[in-house]
């Protein structure tokens, strides 16, 4: 299907800007940082699935449904084929699918990276992001959400809203979830959005 190939392209787009990411020094000053809450509405989601790999449980906004068997798989191939960095490397666990507004959430696996609290792995994401969309506007943060340290990255283009979500908790890998709508449902998929981040939660 034509839409299903462009979300595709674009989903490994935002995966790969991922891969040249650095990491934060072990060193890094540690600070604190400000502890969102989110107001989760259940009718907002699709049933909660839960990751042993991960150890997390998330739940997608409602009528995003994981997609089938051999996309993922096409997805996972595509990436395998990207030059990365030794030592990091993207792997997709979860890739949730709306065909009707043309959204999408990925949750993957971070494989050998360590993140310090500090905001080098931010500002390296800011900038990646901004050289490869130079004309949408990019905003960072970094908060608490439980138990979880999170790195904030949107970037807000003419066709589309990317959320990006990399997390890390004691009991958890480090993981990141990405959420990518089109710009013109994005109002009317945000609090379905919000619901599925505040669902995100250790599963030790």
């Amino acid at each position: 299907m034509k839409n299903r190939s462009g979300l595709l392209q674009f989903l490994l787009c935002c995966i790969v800007i991922s891969s040249f990411v650095g990491c934060d020094p072990p060193n890094a000053r540690k600070q604190p940082y400000e502890t969102l809450v989110f107001n989760v509405d259940e009718t907002q989601l699709e049933p909660v699935v839960t990751d042993t790999v991960l150890k997390i449980a998330i739940a997608a906004p409602k009528n995003w449904k994981k997609i089938d068997d051999a996309m993922f798989s096409q997805v996972v191939k595509t990436l395998e084929a990207q030059p990365t960095p030794q030592d990091l490397r993207i792997v997709p666990r979860w890739i949730f699918l709306n065909e009707g507004s043309r959204s999408m959430c990925v949750v993957s696996a971070l494989n050998g990276v360590e993140i310090a609290p500090d905001e080098t792995l931010l500002e390296t994401l800011t900038t990646a992001y901004r050289n490869q969309f130079p004309n949408a506007t990019v905003q960072q943060t970094i908060f608490m959400k439980d138990a979880f340290r999170v790195h904030q990255l949107m970037v807000i283009a003419a066709d589309f809203v990317l959320i990006k979500l990399v997390c890390a908790a004691p009991e958890t890998l480090v993981f990141e979830v990405d959420y990518r709508v089109p710009r013109d449902v994005y109002q009317t998929e945000l609090r379905s959005i919000e619901s599925s981040i505040g669902s995100i939660k250790p599963n030790p």
